[in-house]
C-alpha cells in the first residue's frame, strides 16, 4: 500500500515569498507540510515531531505563520487547565504547502471543537507511531480518510466503500509491513453508526476487496473513549465481520493515545485483553506469513522433486506410470517409443540399462517433470537413439515370449494377430502381453472344439453333397463332378472370420442364431457374429 510521505519538501529559504508575503524558512515549510498532511497539530505534537527545534522557536514561528494567514490556531475549551494551541492550515497555507497558486475567495471557517478533538487525536496517534515505536521498527505509512478510502463493488455490482479515519503501515526490522485501519471514536458515534461501520468492513473482508491494495487483510483498530464502548463495538463487529477474514481489535484509550499504542490493552473477540498494537498487527499478518511459508516449503519440495525426476529414472518411471493411464505421450516421440516407455514403466520388474538410458533421456526432455510435460522441441539425436534402443529391446523381448507361447501351445488366431502387430512395427500392450499365455492356451482349447466341428461338418458335408448330386441325372452328376457339389455345400454353410482368419463351421447344437443349423453363425475362437462369405475360389476344408 502506498501512502503519502509526511516528511518536509526541502524547499530553500525564501521559497514562496512574493509581494505582500513574508519570506518562509525551511522550518516554516516543514510546519506547513505537517499541517497540510495531518490537518490539525497541537504545539506539543509539533515539538515531538521536531525535537531538534526549541519549543520557543516553534511558538514564535507558528505565531508568525498565523499572523500572515498561513495557519489558524486556537485553544479549545478544557474543563481543567489550559488546552495547548491547536494549529490547522488555512487555504493559503495549504496552497503554499502543495506548491499551488494562492487561492481566491474567502478563508475557511475555524474548525468546530469536535473536529479539532478528532483530528488532534489522529495526529497524536501519528506522533506516537512516529516517535515511540521500538528500535528497528518505524512508521512507513499514514493515510488520512481521503487517501485511505477504498471503493469496491458487491457481487451484485453495487458500489460500496470503506473510509477509515486512517490507514497505518508499520515496517519491521526484517522488512515486513504491518497494516491496520484505524477508527477513532471520541464518544460521538451512535450504536447505529457503529453497526453500519462494522457491516461495511464485514462486506469488504468477505469480498476480499483488500486484494486491490494489499497482500493480506489489514486489522481493524477501533479506538474509543471507554472499555464499555469498546466492548459494544466488538459485539457489533462479531455479528457483522467474519473473524477468520478480518481481525478486529478495540481499546478504550482514545484520550490516552500514547498508552493505546504502547500498552497491552487491546481487546479481541470476546473482549479478552490480548496484546499491544504491534501484537495485533502481527496477528493480522500471521495467516499470510504462514501461507507464504507453506508455499515456499511446497516450492522447495517441488523443485527437489523436479531435480529427482530429471536425474532418477526409477522415480520418473513411477511418475510416468501414473500419467500413462491418461494416454501420456507426444507425437514427437512416436507411437512405438511411447508404447515402449509405457511398457517399461508398467513393468513389475526393475529397470535394465536400456530402460534407464531411455528414461534419463526423457527426463531431459521434460519442461515440467511434475506434470510429465515435454518441452516444445524435437528430441536430439542421442535422445532418439536411446528411445529407438528401447523399442528394439521390447520388440525382441516380445518376439521371444511369443515364440515360447507358440512352441508350448501352438499358434492360434490370437498369437498370429500379435505377431502381425510386431511385424508391422507395433508393440504388444502390457495387458495383452500379460494375457499371452492364457490366450494361447484358450486358442488351443478352441482348436480342439474347432477340430470336432470340422470333422462333424465333413461327414455331414459328404452326405449333403451326395444328396444334391442325386437331384441330377447320371450323366449330369458325372459332368459336374462330386467336388463341385462339395464346394456348393461349403458356400452355403461355411463362413470366414476376418479377425481370426479362421473358417467358421456350423454347429448343430447351438441354441441361438439363425434358424438354420446348417449355416455357420458365430466364430468359435473369438465369438464374433460378423462373418463374411467364402471367397469365390473357396478355401481348403479337408
Amino acid at each position: 500500500m502506498a501512502g503519502r510521505s509526511s516528511s518536509g519538501t526541502g524547499r530553500p529559504a525564501g521559497a514562496g515569498s512574493s509581494a505582500g508575503n513574508p519570506s518562509l524558512s525551511d522550518l516554516d515549510h516543514r510546519i506547513l507540510d505537517l499541517l497540510s498532511f495531518l490537518r490539525v497539530l497541537t504545539l506539543p505534537q509539533l515539538a515531538s515531531l521536531s525535537p531538534e527545534t526549541p519549543p520557543r522557536t516553534l511558538r514564535y514561528r507558528t505565531a508568525r505563520l498565523a499572523k500572515h494567514g498561513f495557519v489558524g490556531r486556537t485553544r479549545p475549551y478544557r474543563e481543567r487547565g489550559s488546552a495547548p494551541h491547536h494549529l490547522w492550515p488555512t487555504r493559503k497555507g495549504d496552497a503554499t504547502a502543495k506548491g499551488e497558486a494562492p487561492p481566491r475567495g474567502g478563508e475557511r471557517r475555524e474548525p468546530n471543537p469536535l473536529f479539532l478533538a478528532h483530528a488532534a487525536g489522529l495526529s497524536e496517534l501519528y506522533v506516537v507511531l512516529k516517535t515511540e515505536l521500538p528500535e528497528g521498527i518505524h512508521l512507513a505509512l499514514f493515510e488520512r480518510e481521503a487517501d485511505a478510502r477504498e471503493s469496491f463493488k458487491t457481487l451484485g455490482g453495487e458500489a460500496r466503500a470503506i473510509a477509515p479515519d486512517a490507514c497505518i503501515g508499520i515496517a519491521e526490522a526484517d522488512g515486513r509491513r504491518l497494516f491496520g485501519f484505524v477508527e477513532l471514536d471520541m464518544g460521538t458515534m451512535s450504536h447505529r453508526q457503529l453497526k453500519t461501520k462494522a457491516a461495511g468492513y464485514g462486506e469488504y473482508a468477505r469480498l476480499q476487496a483488500w486484494r486491490h491494495r494489499n497482500a493480506f487483510c489489514p486489522a481493524l483498530l477501533f479506538i474509543t473513549t471507554s472499555e464499555k464502548r469498546a466492548r459494544s463495538f466488538l459485539a457489533a463487529a462479531d455479528r457483522e465481520i467474519d473473524s477468520a477474514r478480518m481481525l478486529v481489535a478495540c481499546v478504550g484509550l482514545a484520550r490516552d493515545l500514547r498508552r493505546c499504542v504502547l500498552a497491552p490493552k487491546w481487546m479481541v473477540g470476546d473482549g479478552e485483553q490480548a496484546t499491544d498494537l504491534l501484537g495485533i498487527l502481527r496477528a493480522a499478518r500471521r495467516p499470510y506469513d504462514e501461507a507464504k511459508e507453506q508455499e515456499e516449503a511446497q516450492r522447495r519440495e517441488e523443485e527437489a522433486e523436479r531435480n529427482r525426476l530429471r536425474s532418477d529414472p526409477e522415480a520418473l518411471a513411477a511418475r510416468l506410470w501414473r500419467e500413462s493411464r491418461y494416454t501420456w505421450g507426444d507425437e514427437r516421440l512416436g507411437r512405438a517409443a511411447t508404447d515402449a516407455l509405457r511398457l517399461s514403466v508398467e513393468s513389475d520388474g526393475g529397470l535394465n540399462e536400456v530402460e534407464r538410458a531411455a528414461l534419463k533421456a526423457v527426463g531431459g526432455m521434460l519442461s515440467e517433470p511434475l506434470a510429465a510435460r515435454l518441452a516444445d522441441r524435437e528430441p536430439t539425436p542421442s535422445e532418439r537413439e536411446a528411445l529407438a534402443a528401447l523399442v528394439k529391446h521390447h520388440r525382441a523381448s516380445q518376439v521371444e515370449r511369443l515364440d515360447l507361447a507358440a512352441e508350448r501351445f501352438g499358434e492360434g488366431p490370437k498369437l498370429r494377430r500379435r505377431r502381425r502387430w510386431l511385424e508391422g512395427g507395433d508393440l504388444i500392450g502390457t495387458d495383452s502381453l500379460a494375457g499371452l499365455t492364457d490366450d494361447a492356451e484358450q486358442d488351443r482349447e478352441n482348436a480342439v472344439e474347432q477340430e470336432r466341428l470340422r470333422k462333424n461338418y465333413l461327414r455331414w458335408r459328404e452326405a449333403e453333397a451326395t444328396r444334391l448330386s442325386k437331384r441330377h441325372g447320371f450323366i449330369a452328376r458325372h459332368r459336374i463332378g462330386h467336388d463341385a457339389f462339395l464346394a456348393q455345400v461349403d458356400r452355403v454353410s461355411l463362413r470366414l472370420c476376418e479377425g481370426c482368419e479362421e473358417i467358421v463351421y456350423p454347429d448343430p447344437k447351438r441354441e441361438h442364431g439363425p434358424a438354420r443349423r446348417d449355416v455357420a453363425a458365430y466364430c468359435h475362437f473369438c465369438g464374433s457374429g460378423v462373418l463374411s462369405e467364402l471367397p469365390a475360389e473357396g478355401v481348403e476344408v479337408t
